[in-house]
């Protein structure tokens, strides 16, 4: 039995887990940055060169936490960010001011032919548009590349809902879910793009009485 959650619904148990038990969204970032390190560690992967590419919001946050955690455990690991990071939460400031102090080598462009594995970072269970042109071209480009992609709680450009692609869709190899795998990797698009589904425990706490749904 799998407990499946939509992107509303992720977003309501995070909110909760913060704002009412405490846990705050460093705590949650460290936790989802952790999970993924111990899968990386249990799973055939190629750590020789690993990309970590991030978004502005908290699933970039959780990127950036990785890639301070790779670099500290001697992975030779690049961030590159989708976006202007002067327009980033503060969330993702707070992570990236703690992988420069570590020494966290960043890319403004990358050769996808280059790195070993890809850390998809860029838009977690927020989506709620298609992604901007010039991401789409990124990403398919990515994609004719046939890297191997491991995605951080949803594939870029899947709808955590519906399942849809949003314009073009980052294909993952593997999606780490955290906490909960979201409805849309169970469907359609979102099924055939998330590769292999990992959940991970990172500490979320349930409203009492909320209900699942259930695949």
């Amino acid at each position: 039995m799998t407990q499946l959650v939509t992107g509303d619904e992720q977003r309501a148990i995070e909110t909760y887990t913060m704002d009412e038990v405490g846990l705050g969204q460093a705590v949650l970032t460290e936790r989802a940055a952790m999970a993924t390190m111990n899968v990386l560690a249990a799973g055939n992967y190629d750590l020789s060169k690993v990309l970590v590419l991030a978004g502005l919001g908290n699933n970039g946050s959780d990127g950036v936490a990785l890639a301070r955690l790779l670099h500290q455990a001697k992975i030779p690991v690049t961030l590159q960010f989708v976006g202007n990071v002067k327009r980033a939460n503060d969330n993702v400031k707070a992570q990236l001011k703690a992988a420069e102090a570590c020494g966290v080598e960043r890319a403004e462009k990358s050769d996808f032919k280059e790195p070993s594995l890809i850390i998809d970072a860029i838009f977690g269970t927020g989506l709620n548009a298609d992604l901007p042109d010039g991401l789409q071209k990124m990403v398919k480009a990515a994609n004719h590349i046939d890297n191997t992609v491991v995605a951080l709680d949803i594939p870029t450009g899947i709808d955590a809902t519906s399942g849809e692609i949003r314009g073009a869709v980052l294909k993952a190899s593997t999606t780490i879910a955290f906490g909960f795998q979201k409805v849309g990797t169970s469907r359609g698009a979102g099924k055939k793009n998330s590769g292999r589904i990992i959940v991970q425990d990172i500490g979320l706490i349930t409203p009492e009485n909320f209900t699942f749904s259930i695949k």
